[in-house]
Formats: C-alpha cells, sequence, structure tokens
C-alpha cells in the first residue's frame, strides 16, 4: 500500500514537473532576430516600395485580398475583404471583414480603406507617386458604400485588379491615426492590421515587431521580430554562427559554406524572379544614341558574370522576362542579350563613340556583389574600346536629380507572375524613370503596343503585344540586364520556413503558417 502510494506520488510529482517546465517553456518570449543587409526609414505601406521595405511590410500590414503564397497559377483568398465582386466593368465591390481591430486598438471600416488607397490612388504627396507608378495609375477612387462595404473605380477595365489590390502597398492603414501623428511619426511606428506591429524603429539600423495579441487572424508564431541592419556578408554570417541573431538575409553561394560547416544552421536559396539591371539615362546627351545603347549591352558576357560571382546558379537571362509566368505568357525562343563583342565594337563605330568616359555608379551595399559586377562588366566594356570610370555611391539614391548621371543600378523584380509584374511595375510612363526621363521610349509603336500588353483581355492579343513589346525594347536598349541573382537565406536548422513564391521576392513571411521552429 505504501508502495502503491510512493509511486502514485512519483508519477504525479513528474507531471506536475512536466507540466511546470511546458509553462515555463511557453511564458518564454519567443524571439526571432533577423540579420539584414538594408534596413528602412520608414514603414510606412503606402510609401515604401524597396526591396529593404519588403522585408518589414508583410508582417505589418493586410490588403483587401490577399495572395496563397506558394500557389501556381495566382490563388487569392479573403484579406481584409471576405468577398468581393465587380459591378460594372470598372468597379469593384468589397464586403470588409468584421471587428478587425487595428494595432491602436481602434476597428478598422470602410474610411480607413478609402484613406489607405486613395493616397495611393490620386497622391497628393509625392511620397506615395512611387506606389501610384508601379502599380496603381489605373485607379480612381474609392466609395464609401457603409461601415464595412467599399466599391473601388478603375479609369479603365483592367484585367489585374485583383492581382494589383493583392500587392502589399494596398495595405491598409489607420486613418485617424495618421491624421492625429502626421505622414512622418506614422511612417516610423506605422498602425495597421497585421500580426505583428511596431515596437521601435531606429531608421537604417534596427526594427523591433511585437505580436498584435488582437490580430484578426491566426496568432503570430513570435512574440518578438527584431531587425538588425548588419551591412557585411561575412559580420552577418558571424552573427549567425555565434548566436547573435537566428536568421540572415542576402548570403551569396560562394559563402554558403561557411555557415553550414557550423553545426546547427541550415540554408535556403533560389535563383530569385528578379533582375539586377542599370538604368541608362536616356535623357543624358552621351546616353541618347541607341546605338551605343546596345552597343554596352551586346559587350557584356552574362553567362561569365553568372558563372564568377554566383557560382553558376544564378541566371543569364535572354530577354527580360522570367519563366515563372508560365505558359504561352513566358517565351523561351527570345533572345535579345547576346554576348557579341564584335557587333558591340561595330555599333560604336557607327555611334561616333571617340572614347567619351562612360561612369558606372553603385552601391557597395545595397546590391549584394553590386561592387564585383561593375567592376567586371567594367572590364568587359574596356575590352571592346569604351572608357569606363567607376563612381561608388555610399547612400542609395531614389528618385532624385540624375540629370548627370550616365546610368544608375536598380533592382527588378517580378511583383507577381505576370509580364506586367515586372514590366508594368518599372517601365510604365507613370513609373518614376519614365517620369524623371531616364526611360524615354521614342518608337512609334510603343505606346500602342504597351496598351495592349497591359489592358487587353483577349490572351492571344496579349501574347502578340508582349512579344512585339520585347523588341521594341531591344531596339530602345534604354536598360541593361546583367543577371538573375542566386542569393539565400541562412537559418538555424530548427527554423521551418521556405522563400514565398507568389510574393515578390525579398519579402520576409512571418506569420502563422508560413514559419516555425521544430519542437515548439
Amino acid at each position: 500500500m505504501s508502495t502503491r502510494m510512493t509511486r502514485a506520488a512519483a508519477r504525479v510529482l513528474v507531471l506536475a514537473t512536466t507540466a511546470l517546465a511546458t509553462l515555463a517553456v511557453q511564458a518564454q518570449p519567443r524571439e526571432l532576430r533577423i540579420g539584414v543587409a538594408s534596413h528602412v526609414r520608414t514603414l510606412d505601406v503606402n510609401e515604401a516600395t524597396g526591396n529593404n521595405e519588403a522585408q518589414f511590410l508583410h508582417n505589418l500590414f493586410d490588403t483587401l485580398i490577399e495572395r496563397d503564397n506558394y500557389a501556381s497559377p495566382l490563388k487569392f483568398v479573403p484579406g481584409l475583404a471576405t468577398g468581393w465582386k465587380m459591378v460594372a466593368p470598372t468597379t469593384m465591390e468589397l464586403k470588409l471583414r468584421d471587428g478587425v481591430v487595428m494595432h491602436d486598438g481602434t476597428t478598422m471600416d470602410a474610411e480607413d480603406v478609402k484613406y489607405s488607397l486613395e493616397r495611393v490612388f490620386q497622391p497628393k504627396d509625392p511620397r506615395f507617386r512611387a506606389s501610384n507608378g508601379r502599380f496603381f495609375y489605373n485607379f480612381k477612387s474609392v466609395d464609401v458604400v457603409d461601415r464595412l462595404t467599399v466599391r473601388i473605380h478603375t479609369v479603365r477595365p483592367d484585367p489585374l485588379m485583383e492581382t494589383l489590390l493583392s500587392a502589399r502597398n494596398a495595405g491598409i492603414t489607420s486613418k485617424e491615426y495618421v491624421e492625429k501623428v502626421g505622414l512622418d511619426a506614422a511612417g516610423l511606428k506605422p498602425v495597421g492590421t497585421g500580426p505583428y506591429m511596431v515596437d521601435s524603429l531606429r531608421p537604417n539600423e534596427q526594427a523591433v515587431l511585437v505580436r498584435h495579441d488582437r490580430f484578426w487572424g491566426e496568432r503570430a508564431p513570435f512574440d518578438k521580430l527584431t531587425y538588425v541592419r548588419i551591412p557585411e556578408v561575412a559580420a552577418r554570417i558571424t552573427a549567425l554562427v555565434n548566436k547573435e541573431v537566428d536568421f540572415i538575409t542576402n548570403v551569396p553561394p560562394d559563402q554558403e559554406a561557411a555557415v553550414t560547416r557550423v553545426k546547427g544552421h541550415r540554408i535556403v536559396g533560389a535563383a530569385l524572379p528578379l533582375f539586377h539591371i542599370w538604368v541608362i539615362n536616356m535623357s543624358h546627351p552621351q546616353m541618347a544614341n541607341p546605338d551605343l545603347r546596345r552597343a554596352l549591352n551586346l559587350a557584356i558576357d552574362r553567362e561569365l558574370l553568372v558563372k564568377a560571382l554566383w557560382s553558376g546558379r544564378g541566371k543569364a537571362p535572354k530577354a527580360h522576362q522570367f519563366a515563372e509566368y508560365g505558359e504561352p505568357l513566358y517565351m523561351p525562343d527570345l533572345n535579345f542579350y547576346r554576348h557579341d563583342p564584335e557587333a558591340a565594337k561595330a555599333l560604336l563605330k557607327k555611334a561616333g563613340y571617340q572614347g567619351e568616359p562612360i561612369e558606372i555608379t553603385f552601391f557597395p551595399e545595397y546590391y549584394l556583389y553590386g561592387d564585383l559586377g561593375a567592376q567586371a562588366v567594367a572590364d568587359m566594356w574596356k575590352k571592346v574600346g569604351i572608357n569606363v570610370r567607376l563612381k561608388q555611391s555610399e547612400a542609395f539614391f531614389g528618385s532624385g536629380d540624375h540629370t548627370n548621371v550616365h546610368m544608375r543600378p536598380w533592382s527588378n523584380p517580378m511583383y507577381y507572375p505576370d509580364p506586367m509584374g515586372a514590366f508594368d511595375t518599372h517601365w510604365s510612363a507613370g513609373s518614376w524613370v519614365a517620369k524623371r526621363g531616364l526611360w524615354k521610349p521614342t518608337h512609334p509603336d510603343w505606346n500602342a503596343t504597351y496598351e495592349k500588353a497591359r489592358f487587353a483581355t483577349d490572351s492571344r492579343e496579349r501574347v502578340a503585344a508582349y512579344r512585339k513589346l520585347q523588341e521594341l525594347a531591344d531596339a530602345e536598349s534604354g536598360w541593361i540586364v546583367l543577371y538573375q541573382p542566386y542569393e539565400s537565406y541562412a537559418m538555424r536548422d530548427d527554423i521551418e520556413w521556405r522563400i514565398p513564391t507568389a510574393q515578390r521576392p525579398y519579402e520576409l513571411t512571418f506569420r502563422a503558417g508560413q514559419v516555425s521552429v521544430k519542437g515548439r
């Protein structure tokens, strides 16, 4: 009897100890510390369009229409809208989710939706023009039908309406909060509806996001996300293996071994649907000659760049397109980006080039291997007789004064798996490169062809227009596509995460169902 009671007591003690230990683990804050190559100055969802900002916004803000992160073709799912339908060729009606609590404790309604979207549909403040040119130039207005119903109007029927409303720059913020604190303060500590909210932001240094416990959806898996800027690759890897961070971005192929040889870490990587490019300033007198621009393109050996910089794991494109479009919009037979030094020399002669210096500007920290890529291309250009100067810029410059710039680096992501997801977002007449005069197509068929490629509802007509658009773009040669980079994320090996394929590159998705930790 005594023995049986002792054993029973022991079992109770073990169970109690286990339960207490479990509660103790659950009570401990679960933080994910992320080392990023580039950081942000603002977290205003309707303003921020860069690769650096993409790392944050998915976790903070919701859109009316969301995407399944991994579905191909695109699959739309309810977000802040529970349903939507077209009620006219240019009007979509959306029913809003009831009871959505925002980060400041207020409840989202149709006025927040109208405020958030109309500042990018018809931007009065210049900070919202980039989003307008990239996504929303065909959108006109938002009507409030009632507290939980809105109608969104476009200028003309838009075959990409759902897709564009699922872009993160169509995220919803609090009208009341922004009007109370002002745009600048709201950008430093924004109010959205997402599963995490901003606790603190030190621009270009550190951001701390904490769980939004009143989030309308599934509870976020971490108590806290801490993003710290570590611009150098070696320093990011050191921070990871020393357990100062748990997850790092922008690891090139030749540095993966430095991570994997240390037990307890793993790599997730891919050749991203994104181009590293240089935008040629077509308004600069020296760069206005299309023969010179075509010569610059023909002198580049992209296969060699991919082999040298990305260990052969990136992609050397043949045209401005991505395989992710799928058939029939992906056209593997297109081959414009050839390496032909002799043809480049002939075009230089035709252009009357007399050895005037051509300057390559690069940012050593913003684009991984941007400096090495610039040096490699400079050597290729010198071999065909081009006088090259390299200019390093310590700070990334956006849409400022480019009057004297010959060309500037940029990246051209695929924001959604459609030709316009990489083309319209960067080269439309509303894009900042067009409005600043860097991109100035002159072919008489350009505008009409572009209209068909963007707005045609007949798929055969659209495919034909897009093929012709590719041909015209090659004739203009207003940009230099270098390659699709192969970049990896490194992390503790107990972290389960994969790169979202239906979102734009560089989005870090740390919502429930998108990341997990083994044993938790």
